[in-house]
């Protein structure tokens, strides 16, 4: 009996991957595990106006976005990521929510203007990118 395996071919960083529901914008490694990471497109995929304490719960009403439904608020490494590679896909006019809190009362927020992460007051109101991330032995 001969096992045929399928051999998973990886965008390069800005491309589509439809397979995932969006843009591949890298890979880190979480928990001992490598992830690749999607947003489901550009700006237009933004939450806007929303708090720290309301991201996750934003995201979640969203609900399935380009045939998946496990879109989260990023945290800081997976946000300062798509600076890094992707910063074309994001609003330079505003700030972005990671899921990353310091503290009781703050937060982690990014701007993609400069790169800048800012820690602040979990009541202000930013935008938020869905992203999206698979562990990359499962391909």
């Amino acid at each position: 009996m001969t096992t045929v395996t399928q051999q998973t071919t990886i965008p390069t960083i800005g491309h589509a991957w439809p397979e995932q529901g969006g843009i591949y914008i890298g890979s880190l490694m979480k928990d001992g595990a490598l992830h690749h990471l999607f947003v489901p497109g550009g700006p237009e995929h933004d939450i806007e106006d929303v708090s720290f304490n309301d991201a996750a719960q934003a995201v979640q009403d969203k609900g399935e976005i380009n045939d998946h439904a496990d879109w989260r608020v990023p945290d800081q490494r997976e946000l300062m990521l798509a600076y890094i590679n992707t910063p074309e896909l994001f609003s330079k006019d505003d700030w972005y929510w990671t899921s990353t809190p310091i503290g009781s009362s703050n937060a982690w927020a990014v701007g993609f203007e400069d790169g800048y992460v800012h820690g602040d007051t979990r009541r202000d109101e930013f935008r938020v990118r869905p992203f999206r991330s698979i562990i990359a032995s499962s391909l």
